[in-house]
């Protein structure tokens, strides 16, 4: 747009220039008194030019406020929509987190009730052995189903996020190039409106036949002026869009960065919760070698007592045999109540009895 309203200045003043010399070569036929009453009309025009020029300068510093302010706009909606997507994805990890550590207490006191159920049970070590063997491959099968569940729920809501954003994107481009279709159309109206009156301003210099010398030195300096504010404009947005460029690539590194830094502190805690886990789990399988340790240490103690009290009984038994009369019955008189022996055989009939 400011290129073609460039070459629209050039060429306007390629042909006043030309008039300026048609101009002054008919100054020097007219007289003094005709010379007077051009000047004055001369001086209006150029009152009239100037203002038609501050009117277009205004309309077009119109158009570049609002340019800037529909740019800083979508700087700010992109923001919101970023700000929005950034909150979007914490909550759904700090869901991801809670359902986490539900599962993780869930499954504890799963773990508690389990191990107090077996203790209250018949020490068997192949049923424990098979127990906590199918007990560790339910935990893993059900961690590889979250992993393969958390990973679908992250592709799904990724494959969302990057619809979305190119819906947006799409609109964007969509009004981007709605609003450039409009801002030229306002452009096409705005040369052919000047064009117009640039015949008629055309038509009544002819009809005069005068311009001063002055003009020319004085538009001269005008589109010096003109295009040195042109050529500052032009550096000034060049620095605003390398600024903005800069801010946007410096926040994209802090998002960048902050993600990673995320990433980084939820494996350092899933690395904790993994260590606790596992020293857990070792706590646990030690308590458990330890009961069966103290449990065949208490079998043992009590097979031995058996085998000792067996023995007594045994002795004891041998020795009423050898003080036995030869011819007389099995035994010189019944066992007593209380002895060993009679304990002894007491127990073996319980054994037996239905």
């Amino acid at each position: 747009v400011r290129d073609e309203q460039l070459l629209r200045r050039q060429e306007l003043d390629g042909k006043y220039e030309e008039e300026q010399l048609r101009q002054e070569r008919d100054e020097q036929r007219l007289g003094r008194q005709e010379q007077e009453q051009l000047r004055q009309e001369r001086d209006e025009e150029q009152r009239l030019g100037r203002q038609e020029r501050d009117r277009k300068f205004q309309e077009e510093e119109q158009i570049r406020q609002e340019e800037q302010r529909l740019g800083r706009q979508e700087g700010d909606r992109r923001f919101r929509e970023e700000e929005q997507l950034r909150q979007e994805r914490d909550e759904q990890r700090l869901g991801r987190q809670e359902r986490d550590r539900k599962f993780q207490e869930e499954e504890q006191i799963r773990q508690v009730r389990d191990e107090e159920q077996l203790r209250r049970q018949e020490p068997d070590r192949k049923f424990r052995e098979e127990e906590q063997l199918r007990q560790e491959e339910e935990q893993r099968l059900g961690r590889q189903e979250g992993d393969r569940r958390f990973r679908e729920e992250e592709q799904l809501r990724q494959e969302r996020d990057e619809q979305r954003l190119g819906r947006q994107e799409r609109d964007r481009k969509f009004q981007e190039e709605e609003q450039i279709r409009q801002v030229r159309d306002e452009e096409q109206l705005r040369r052919q409106e000047p064009d117009r009156k640039f015949r008629e301003e055309e038509q009544l210099r002819q009809e005069r036949d005068e311009q001063r010398l002055g003009r020319q030195e004085r538009d001269r300096r005008f589109q010096e002026e003109e295009q040195i504010r042109q050529v500052r404009d032009e550096q000034r947005l060049r620095r605003q869009e390398r600024d903005r460029k800069f801010r946007e690539e410096e926040r994209l590194r802090q998002q960048r960065e902050e993600q990673r830094l995320g990433r980084q502190e939820g494996d350092r805690k899933f690395r904790e919760e993994e260590q606790l886990r596992q020293e857990r789990d070792e706590e646990q399988r030690l308590g458990r070698q330890e009961r069966d340790r103290k449990f065949r240490e208490e079998e043992r103690l009590r097979q031995q007592r058996e085998e000792q009290r067996r023995d007594q009984v045994w002795e004891e038994d041998k020795g009423r045999r050898q003080v036995l009369e030869p011819g007389k019955g099995q035994f010189a008189s019944a066992p007593v109540r209380s002895s060993p022996l009679y304990e002894y055989i007491q127990e073996q009939r319980s054994q037996y009895r239905p």
